[in-house]
Order: C-alpha cells, then sequence, then structure tokens
C-alpha cells in the first residue's frame, strides 16, 4: 500500500537540499538577476532559468541573430555535488530552510517537479489538466424533478458513497477516498488514512459508485467540516480536531483499504499482463482509443477471473487504471467527466512509444558523456542534432525575430519564393540523424504525449539546452514549440489545436491519416472500394413543398447549408405551423458503409481558424445541401403566439423555392434595423472576402409575403425564449469577438514533413466585432433549431425509437425544479433578469447535460426533450438521428400504420445497445471539438496581439479590463479587456490588497506578455477606472 510519508520522513528529505536563493548570493547579482523576477510571480519558482540577463534577452528579440557554438564544456574537477557538499559542511549549523513556494499558481502545461520539491500532503482529485487561462466571453446556455433521467453509473457527478481515486500534485501518491457531500462549490472526501479534504468541483478519472451506503455516512459528518474551506486549505488532506471514535471512521477506512488490497491481489496474480497493456492494445502506428473495461478485456481475459456476470470487478479495473498511469507515454486518459460516463483512454502508438524510449535513451547517455567521457560528446548524435539545428535557426533569424511568447515574429525579408507563402519554400533537408530528435520536440510539446509530472519533460528541456539557442528562457513546451518553428518544421503560425485534435496530416505523427480508430477496428477496412453511397431511399414517400418559401439563414461563408425556415397559416390566425427543412445526407448513405464509419470517428466537423475538416467528403456534402430541388427531412411544428408546440411531425420532402439571405438581412427586415457598426482590427495585407457558396438575396429583393412570414416567424421566437425561460430555461448571449484568417485565397494543403521550410509571408488576421449587442436577442435560427430538436425528440420517444436524446441526469443531492420555483422565479425583475449570485446558484442545481438512449427533460433550455437534428452534414448525431427516423418511416410505410408505442429495435440501423456504446465517445469527442476550435480562436488572437502589440503592425486603443474573477492566492485577477473582448489576466500589484478589487471593478491595463502555448494575456494596472 502506497501511503503518505511521514513528517519526520519529510523532514529528512528537505533538509539536505540548498534552496537557489542561498546559492544567488555567493553569485554576482546580474547572474541571476531577470526581468520576470521583478514581476513578483510571473515565473513560478518551480521553472528553472538559464542566463537571466536582461541584455541577452534582448539580443535574443533581435531581428538578425547568429547563435554561436557553444563553449567549450567546463572542467568536471571540483564537480558542482563536490561543491554544494563543502557548501553544507561551512554553513550547515547557521542554515535555515525558506519556506517552500506553493504550486497551486502553476501555469498551463509547466511541468511539475516531483524529485525535488515533493509535496505529499497537497492533494487534488485525478483529472484532466485543465485550462487556466479565462476568456470570460466562451459562455454557454446555462419541471418537475421526476422528468429527470436516471442515468445509473454512467453520471458524471458523484453521489454520497461513491469511491474515487486521489492524487497527489507532486508526487503522484495515489490515496482512495469516499465522496461525502457538498459543502457550497466544494466536494468533501474522506479518505483511506483517515483525514479529509476538500475540493473544488473537479472530477476523477476513476470512481465506484454506491461504494458504500449513504446512511453509512452520516456519523461521520459530524466530525467534519460544515462549511466550506478558504481556498489556501482547498486540495490537502486534514486530520480531525477531534478525532471521530473508532467505530464511526473505521468501518470505512477498513472498506477502502480491502479494495487497494483486493486491486494489488489482481495485480498479483497476472502483473506481466498488467505491466505491458499497452504492448498488449496499442497499435503501431495510430494513436487509438478504448474504454478501460474494452483494455481490461484485451489484456486480461484468461489471466484474471471475471466475476459471475461476466465482468471484471472495480478492483481489478482499479488495478489496470493504476499500472496504466505509471506509464508515462502508453496511455492518456481524457477529460474526467466523460471518463465516469464511459469514456475512453488514449493510446498511444507503440511507434511513437518506441521513438520516445530511443531518444531518452540517447538523451541519457549525452548526459552520462557530459560528466564522465567529455571527449565522446562532439560525436554524439544529439551533438549533431544540436549543430544542425544551430544553424536552421541562425538562417530563421535572418528574417523572422524570435520572440518569447510561442509563436516567431512575421516575415521581415524580401525574398519571394515561388509558391504562395502559405506552402513554404524549401530550405534544407532533415538529416535522417535529425529526425527522432525533431519527432520528439513534437511529441512534447505539440501532441502533449507525456504528462508535466513526468521525467521525460526533462528529457525536452535537455535538447533544448544542447541546441542552445535559448540561453534566456525557460526550457518549456513553449519554447520547445517555438524551437519547431525555427527549425522549419511546422510553419511559424502553427498552434497546437490541430494536434490536440489529432487532425489528419498533422505533423509527423498524424500524418498517416485520421488517426480517431477504437483499437478494435479493422485499419484495412477502410480501402474498400464501396463507400456506402446508394440512391435516395426515401424518393417514393417524399412531399413536394412547391412553392412554399424556404428561408435559409447563414452567414456569406457558411461552407454548407443544413437546414432552412418556412411557415403556414392556418385557420386559426395565431397559429401557425413553422417547418424547419433539413439537409438528407441519410437518404444516401448506408449506415454501416465505409464514409459513414469515418462520420463516426470524425463525430462532427472541425472549424479551426485556419482549416476546415469535414466530417463527410466536402463534394458529397455540397451535393447534399439545401438547395432548389434537394431532399430534406421536414421537422413541423404546429404553435401559436405563446411559443407551445400544440402539433408536430416529420416529413420527407423536396424543396423548390430557397432563398438565402444572411443574419444582417434578417434583423434588417424583422426589426427595421440594420446591424451595428462592426469595430475590427487587422494585422497584415492577404485579406481576400470569401465568395458565397450560393446566391445571395438582399433585404430590397424580398417580396412583400416574405417580408410579413419572417415577421410572423419573429413574433414566433419571441414567445418561444419567453416559455422556455418560464419553464426553467437560462440562456445567456454574451458579446465576444470573431477572429478570421485569410491566406490571400490559398487553401489549406497538407505539408511536407521532409525538410526545413521558409515561409515568405505571413496570414492576415482580423479581430471584429458588433459595437452594441442585445443580450436578450437570442436569434430565430437557434429557436427554430430547438423546435425542431423537440419535434424529433417526441417523434422517436412516441415510437420507442433510441436516438441521442440530450438530458438532464438525475441528481438525488440537486432539485433545480424546488429551486427555480421558490427562488429564481420571485427574483426576476419586470424584464425577467435575475441577480447573479441566483442565477449561478440555479446553474449550480443543474446537473450538467448528458446524452442518452433515453429521453428525458433538458432543464437548462426548459425543453421536455431534446434530440438534435438539424446538422447532419456536420455532426454524426445528428446523422444518426437522420438515419433512425428515416428507417422508421420506411417501416411505418411497410406495415401501413404508425409505430406510436413501438417496442421493437429489430427493423433499426442501431440498436438502443450500439447507441448506449457510442454516446460516451460521442460526448468525448464533442467536448475535445468545441474545445480545440475555442483554443484555435484564442490562438489567432494572442498571435495577433503579438504582431499588433510587440511588432507594432497597428496601434491599439488603451485598454479597460472589467474583472471577473480574483484570485488572492496567485494575485491575479481574470477579466475581459473591453476593447478586444478578449479575456486576459492582470497582475495584482504588491502594494494592493486583493479584499479591495471587486467583480466588475474596471482598471487601465497594458499588456506585459503573451503566452501563445499557454493561451494567455499578461498584462499590468496602469489605473483604477472610478465608475
Amino acid at each position: 500500500m502506497i501511503m503518505l510519508r511521514s513528517p519526520q520522513l519529510r523532514r529528512q528529505v528537505t533538509q539536505s537540499f540548498v534552496c537557489w536563493r542561498c546559492i544567488a548570493k555567493s553569485q554576482p547579482v546580474g547572474a541571476f538577476h531577470s526581468r520576470s523576477q521583478k514581476r513578483g510571480g510571473f515565473r513560478e519558482p518551480a521553472q528553472r532559468h538559464f542566463s537571466g540577463g536582461r541584455a541577452s534577452r534582448l539580443e535574443a528579440l533581435s531581428n538578425v541573430e547568429v547563435i554561436p557554438e557553444p563553449s567549450p564544456l567546463p572542467s568536471t574537477e571540483p564537480s558542482l555535488r563536490t561543491r554544494l557538499r563543502q557548501w553544507e559542511k561551512e554553513h550547515a549549523e547557521t542554515y535555515v530552510m525558506a519556506p517552500m513556494p506553493k504550486e497551486s499558481n502553476v501555469r498551463r502545461g509547466d511541468v511539475l517537479n516531483n524529485t525535488t520539491r515533493p509535496q505529499p500532503g497537497v492533494f487534488q482529485i485525478e483529472g484532466e489538466e485543465e485550462d487556466d487561462y479565462e476568456d470570460f466571453n466562451m459562455a454557454a446556455p446555462i419541471f418537475d424533478r421526476g422528468e429527470l433521467v436516471d442515468v445509473g453509473s454512467k453520471r458524471t457527478f458523484l453521489l454520497p458513497g461513491d469511491l474515487v481515486e486521489l492524487l497527489s500534485v507532486g508526487s503522484r501518491q495515489q490515496e482512495l477516498a469516499i465522496f461525502v457531500r457538498h459543502v457550497d462549490f466544494q466536494s468533501q472526501f474522506y479518505t483511506m488514512s483517515g483525514r479529509w479534504v476538500h475540493r473544488s468541483e473537479k472530477h476523477p478519472q476513476f470512481y465506484v459508485p454506491n461504494f458504500v451506503e449513504a446512511h453509512e455516512l452520516e456519523a461521520i459528518k459530524e466530525y467534519l467540516p460544515q462549511e466550506a474551506v478558504p481556498l489556501e486549505l482547498e486540495d490537502r488532506l486534514h486530520s480531525f480536531e477531534i478525532v471521530p471514535p473508532r467505530n464511526i471512521g473505521q468501518p470505512l477506512t477498513l472498506k477502502m483499504t480491502e479494495f487497494w488490497a483486493e486491486a494489488d491481489a489482481a495485480y498479483q496474480k497476472a502483473a506481466s499482463r498488467f505491466d505491458n497493456a499497452h504492448r498488449i492494445v496499442g497499435h503501431g502506428t495510430r494513436f487509438t482509443y478504448a474504454t478501460l473495461e474494452e483494455i481490461a478485456q484485451r489484456a486480461l481475459s484468461g489471466f484474471v477471473p471475471k466475476t459471475d456476470d461476466g465482468k471484471f470487478s472495480y478492483a481489478v479495473l482499479y488495478a489496470l487504471h493504476r499500472s496504466m498511469l505509471r506509464d508515462d507515454i502508453g496511455f492518456r486518459v481524457q477529460q474526467g467527466q466523460t471518463m465516469r460516463a464511459g469514456g475512453e483512454y488514449e493510446i498511444n502508438s507503440i511507434g511513437e512509444v518506441n521513438s520516445i524510449n530511443q531518444v531518452t535513451q540517447l538523451v541519457r547517455t549525452y548526459r552520462e558523456a557530459l560528466v564522465s567521457f567529455p571527449e565522446a560528446v562532439p560525436n554524439h548524435p544529439l551533438t549533431r542534432f544540436a549543430k544542425d539545428a544551430r544553424k536552421l535557426i541562425a538562417a530563421s533569424r535572418q528574417t523572422r525575430q524570435y520572440t518569447p511568447w510561442g509563436v516567431l515574429g512575421p516575415y521581415s525579408g524580401k525574398e519571394q519564393g515561388e509558391r504562395h507563402f502559405r506552402y513554404g519554400h524549401p530550405h534544407k533537408p532533415f538529416m535522417s540523424h535529425m529526425l527522432p530528435f525533431l519527432r520528439f520536440l513534437e511529441s512534447w510539446a505539440c501532441l502533449c504525449s507525456f504528462n508535466r509530472h513526468s521525467s521525460l519533460n526533462g528529457v525536452g528541456s535537455t535538447i533544448l539546452r544542447a541546441i542552445g539557442a535559448y540561453d534566456d528562457v525557460p526550457l518549456d513546451k513553449k519554447t520547445a514549440c517555438t524551437a519547431l518553428q525555427e527549425l522549419g518544421a511546422v510553419p511559424p503560425w502553427e498552434n497546437r489545436a490541430a494536434y490536440e485534435l489529432r487532425l489528419p496530416h498533422t505533423g509527423r505523427r498524424l500524418a498517416p491519416g485520421l488517426s480517431l480508430q477504437k483499437f478494435s477496428e479493422n485499419y484495412e477496412s477502410s480501402s474498400s472500394p464501396d463507400p456506402g453511397r446508394s440512391p435516395d431511399k426515401l424518393e417514393h414517400l417524399r412531399k413536394d413543398w412547391g412553392d412554399l418559401t424556404v428561408y435559409c439563414i447563414d452567414d456569406a461563408s457558411a461552407h454548407e447549408v443544413d437546414d432552412g425556415i418556412s411557415v403556414e397559416c392556418t385557420e386559426n390566425s395565431s397559429e401557425f405551423w413553422v417547418h424547419v427543412h433539413v439537409a438528407d445526407p441519410a437518404a444516401h448513405l448506408d449506415p454501416q458503409g465505409r464514409i459513414s464509419a469515418a462520420a463516426e470517428r470524425m463525430t462532427e466537423t472541425v472549424y479551426l481558424s485556419e482549416r476546415t475538416v469535414t466530417m463527410l467528403d466536402a463534394d458529397f456534402a455540397q451535393d447534399c445541401s439545401l438547395a432548389p430541388g434537394r431532399p430534406c427531412l421536414t421537422f413541423s411544428a404546429k404553435m401559436n403566439l405563446h411559443g407551445e408546440i400544440l402539433e408536430s411531425n416529420i416529413t420527407p420532402g423536396t424543396v423548390r423555392n430557397v432563398v438565402n439571405i444572411t443574419y444582417e438581412v434578417l434583423k434588417e427586415v424583422t426589426t427595421g434595423l440594420r446591424s451595428s457598426q462592426s469595430i475590427s482590427y487587422t494585422v497584415g495585407s492577404n485579406d481576400v472576402e470569401p465568395t458565397p457558396s450560393r446566391t445571395l438575396v438582399e433585404s430590397d429583393q424580398l417580396s412583400d409575403l416574405s417580408r410579413k412570414e419572417l415577421g410572423i416567424l419573429e413574433k414566433i421566437q419571441q414567445a418561444r425564449w419567453k416559455y422556455l425561460r418560464d419553464r426553467g430555461g437560462i440562456f445567456n448571449r454574451p458579446p465576444t469577438s470573431v477572429l478570421s484568417v485569410s491566406f490571400g485565397g490559398a487553401p489549406w494543403e497538407r505539408a511536407a514533413v521532409t525538410d526545413s521550410f521558409h515561409y515568405y509571408g505571413d496570414p492576415t488576421i482580423r479581430l471584429h466585432f458588433q459595437e452594441t449587442y442585445d443580450p436578450n436577442d437570442l436569434g430565430l435560427v437557434a429557436c427554430c433549431m430547438l423546435v425542431a430538436a423537440e419535434v424529433a425528440g417526441r417523434w422517436c420517444s412516441a415510437r420507442g425509437i433510441p436516438v441521442p436524446y440530450r438530458v438532464t441526469p438525475l441528481n438525488p443531492e440537486m432539485d433545480p425544479a424546488e429551486y427555480f420555483t421558490n427562488v429564481y422565479l420571485p427574483a426576476r425583475d419586470e424584464s425577467g433578469e435575475v441577480p447573479l449570485d441566483i442565477k449561478m446558484e440555479y446553474t449550480r442545481q443543474i446537473p450538467s447535460v448528458q446524452p442518452s438512449s433515453t429521453p428525458g427533460r433538458h432543464v437548462a433550455l426548459g425543453m421536455d426533450m431534446v434530440a438534435r437534428c438539424t446538422s447532419p452534414l456536420r455532426r454524426f448525431a445528428d446523422l444518426l438521428t437522420h438515419w433512425q427516423i428515416e428507417t422508421a418511416l420506411l417501416e411505418e410505410h411497410r406495415l401501413g400504420h404508425s409505430l406510436v408505442g413501438n417496442t421493437r429495435d429489430d427493423f433499426l440501423p442501431f440498436s438502443r445497445a450500439r447507441i448506449d456504446a457510442l454516446l460516451p465517445r460521442i460526448a468525448l469527442r464533442e467536448k475535445l471539438i468545441s474545445k480545440g476550435q475555442d483554443h484555435s480562436q484564442r490562438a489567432w488572437a494572442i498571435n495577433f496581439l503579438v504582431r499588433a502589440w510587440h511588432f507594432k503592425e497597428i496601434e491599439l486603443p488603451p485598454l479597460t479590463m472589467s474583472i471577473r474573477s480574483v484570485n488572492p492566492d496567485s494575485r491575479f485577477c481574470g477579466g475581459i479587456l473591453e476593447e478586444l473582448l478578449l479575456g486576459a489576466q492582470m497582475y495584482i500589484p504588491s502594494g494592493m490588497d486583493p479584499e479591495e478589487i471587486k467583480i466588475q471593478d474596471k482598471f487601465e491595463v497594458k499588456i506585459i506578455e503573451l503566452d501563445l502555448w499557454g493561451l494567455r494575456i499578461y498584462t499590468e494596472l496602469v489605473r483604477r477606472i472610478e465608475s
């Protein structure tokens, strides 16, 4: 059993070390002086800095720099170890250990040092490495309790009695704990060692549901804190002030230790299978994905006994999870919430693991040679790589200025290549001895193949140190990304979003193709000649919509048109049929065909600022886009002017009269107002306006009938939003800035990976947003899409058709319906607004939405059921819903009667069991894609600021930060730069008390540092702006 170190052992370990502060006293001041030290916390103590002089840093920013060969190796006599021992003899008696700085404010992606900075008392729930930048623009929408769906153990929240694993931040020790309850916004746990810990709402990767009954925790609650603890006490194990009687705590700790022992016993039975799990389940060249149960089935079947139900016990699964986490590079746990709902582990390819191990061994021999065999260093492979790398970097710095922000400066040369600048000009081929080190840097910095606790981070730092071109900056992942740009291995505007999403032909590791397969798939099947396309399966059922005008509303730059809206009057002047006509690729695809399988793996079309990767083949999607004479699946709702759905139906059809308009035209027609003026800032001169993919109609070209119909739809959408709010829906539409990137019309192409490239130009980056906005204007299109989602949900639910419903899971600990009725509704003012604290608490009461094959209420939207169905060209879940609905329509036609009340699924392309297996992966991929798209926008925003602020390509206005959060512990505030609508951080000056700063306070600030890798904008206070 791995337990925590005793205080005596900690003292023995730490007392023999010498802090850098004391060593610095014996060095010249200039040797350690750096600008970062003046900022009082910008660079955490865990980072090492080399040659920190200000002059060196300014030289690094010079436009032209020649990198010298490294200086001769210093004499190894006496060694550093010898000098430190001598220092200890002379100063041990007078030395007082300085307090260790906390690591709670470590930056995103920073390496945690577990060797010389052990922190055995600081724990966090095992979870993903989170973004610690805050972009406060990214806000999302926030009855009866009996309508919520009980999702069983596949839930994303904890209930009292659940067992979780806690992980020590510094030493990676594990400890089991039982979730006791929520205390305000903190989670309370009772641990295996008989202590307690509070943690803010974060999610463990491994848990055992209902490990003990909730009533077994009642007695221990009396001895636990009844209120949330201060920030500085979170994540730390605490002993009880009043020790609970043995008969209260011991039964719980005994169950946890027995579970741990059972996991140990399972491991001992088949240790070689546990230890070699990666070799057993990994693919030779691709990333693959699997759940813990699937990995266990592959690795342990026949070696470890199963339970009577044919499954592995939780103890066996925990032993496997624990063993996999010990593998630094084989497995990567994905987002914590979805792991508990059956999510998947990412499995690195065996080829990448072997390559990383090869480089690791080379770096170890290099380190040994530096100390013991200096004569061998000049011929070492790493030395040869470093020598060639310095030449490439020196050539890059002739025309691109190095910056410490994680991105190179714009091109300053005069030479122009034969090809467009986006594709680069080959400079020199990479020699074979360079490729392993380039691949390692890519795995480390771009793909993040190993976590921040791993000793392999030191291998990457050694490679950068050997190059000798980065003496004045931390040798971390951000610097490694910059090095890859200077080496010509990636474009100088590259960011990590495409790597995070494992998009095809990104870098060297992902070049073979889409790396998103399940490990159980047949990798050769993708070469099948049958792509799975078929003639229109619903041709004989389609209704011709004739002259009915279908309004397709989207941006001028939209790639494909998924949907359109129409309206028909009824005999009742206050009731109307609202039709949502959706493109119908499902009617032309075999659900089991190759195109469909690729769409399943992709999950969604990915829209990055610089690149779009379509879920379906781009030409096929264009052929299926909504246009005159094209097939569609229509979701119809009979609605009144109170926003209620009175009747609904689904009909396959063909649209004839399609009118394409933009959001700006819609607003002008329905409100009489043109869109507010756009504020924009642009760097670069390669901007090309996109050519619309269809003919757009302006407001003065619309008929009187069209204007009347759009006016009716406007009234219905306003009533519908009010109806949803009255039923518990909570919506936000915050102001946002949009980044657009232009390469002068040059499309994306797969980059070559065999040569070092120079890029003779830069993209144009435009940041823009509307000068004014209405937070209550949620939009006609969004309203109608939700109407269609409810129609689809009702139709499928009535017929027992399993589809990916979006549901609010039942959490017995929370009752959002009671809070909404008793607190939220009475707090609304005349305009319907609610105080922020009440809105936040109501949001907290609502569990996170999950996909489910069982229909249920979506509390945050105020809807009875939701089955998204309006984007089958770009979302696999919507495409799946279309397949299910269309198969049911064919079955009803064959039988001659409705399927309402049906309980069969044998005629459907996807059974309920198959959908249940797909949903965790769909949920995970949707989260990752959304996150990756946000990261892409954020990265380009910082790229824009590097060129606008540092390189002065344009003049930025004075910046005002509106405060959204205050962290007294790290002395940082988060907020919005109002002139740019970008999230940023402001350092709290040493003379200011954080308690003086309140939410929504305003300060004039100036940018002082950017971090493209960490997606952060750092500012410092200029003056307070009085309200």
